[in-house]
């Protein structure tokens, strides 16, 4: 493990938490393990917000089920005051969409639509006029469309293609700021670089490290920190592919920064270091990810140049038509379209 939990495994200093609730304003998650817990803590809420003169919005309270892989078909009817509580399978709370899947597809899909409606407010009057110039231009997207796209992007847990879809929509913004079309046959390498900005995937990974350096320097009390350390008191993990966890992105991302992941702590301690470590680093990542995709498209024009057939071995050629095939295997199952007389005398 690359975080250091040397403190929290000995017998004196081990603590257990129940998250069950978390407020903020008048916004408030319950969470349970079972639906008796879950009826059973509604309930004392109720009676506590009614002594104080308040009540619960049924219209507005949903129940977020995650289900059992054994009884997928399960659901909950839990009631406050005689209503039951309408079931989803996401919910939004405070900004974000909470999703029974526990991934953020949902979250993804939300964040794009937001932000393209957010362009488009912002596309006849500022980024489609003519007398306002382009850095101008880029600095009313980076101010106002990059942060309803990455809010909250601080805690993902992101895949792949979640980054695809993300700079799929920031390369079309781009584009169309400076207005660029497919007749020009520009790289996606080429448009940031004119824009002067970074990639999604960077941006992702300078938020999320500076938002972990914040939660190191936390005091111990606080959720963040608590949630950052902690393991689960129950349950495991089961052989196989797993779901990825922040720490697997987190751990990733120190990798791709060059970050020592055993004594990374330290350093985040200290703030100002850490700021400049995180940004050097990130403007580190963009370069070498930069000359990847350069490298990756000159091997790419190359193949298209030199196509396989005058490369591959001649030993992998069909005696029938002379065709030549790119392994063994394969000359066994193209021989299988000629006469079979033929591929026998040509295995035997």
């Amino acid at each position: 493990m690359y975080i250091n939990l040397s403190r929290l495994k000995a017998k004196t200093k081990v603590t257990t938490t129940s998250v069950i609730e978390l407020q903020y304003a008048d916004d408030n998650v319950v969470c349970a393990h079972s639906e008796e817990d879950l009826h059973a803590t509604l309930n004392t809420f109720a009676e506590a917000y009614e002594k104080l003169g308040l009540s619960l919005n049924i219209e507005k309270t949903k129940v977020l089920f995650q289900q059992a892989p054994a009884n997928p078909s399960a659901k909950p009817g839990i009631q406050l005051n005689g209503v039951t509580l309408e079931n989803v399978d996401h919910f939004r709370y405070l900004g974000s969409h909470l999703s029974t899947k526990v991934n953020i597809d949902t979250e993804i899909q939300h964040r794009l639509s937001s932000a393209s409606a957010a362009f488009f407010r912002m596309k006849q009057r500022v980024f489609d006029d003519r007398d306002i110039r382009r850095d101008t231009k880029v600095l009313v997207y980076k101010s106002i469309v990059l942060p309803t796209l990455l809010y909250a992007c601080k805690t993902w847990t992101v895949y792949r293609r979640h980054t695809k879809l993300l700079e799929r929509f920031h390369q079309r913004c781009l584009r169309k700021i400076l207005q660029i079309s497919w007749e020009d046959r520009r790289t996606n390498v080429s448009v940031p670089e004119e824009a002067k900005t970074t990639s999604i995937e960077a941006m992702l990974l300078r938020h999320q490290l500076r938002w972990t350096g914040h939660v190191v320097r936390m005091p111990d009390h606080r959720l963040p920190k608590q949630l950052l350390y902690s393991e689960l008191k129950n349950g495991k993990r089961n052989v196989g592919g797993q779901e990825k966890r922040f720490k697997d992105g987190l751990k990733a991302n120190l990798k791709n920064c060059g970050i020592d992941t055993e004594n990374w702590e330290a350093l985040a301690l200290e703030r100002s270091n850490w700021r400049s470590a995180v940004t050097s680093s990130a403007a580190e990542f963009e370069e070498a990810r930069t000359e990847g995709l350069r490298v990756k498209r000159a091997k790419r024009k190359e193949h298209q140049a030199n196509p396989d057939r005058d490369r591959l071995p001649p030993g992998n050629r069909c005696p029938h038509c002379g065709r030549i095939c790119g392994s063994r295997i394969g000359l066994f199952s193209h021989l299988r379209t000629h006469p079979q007389d033929g591929r026998q005398s040509s295995l035997s």
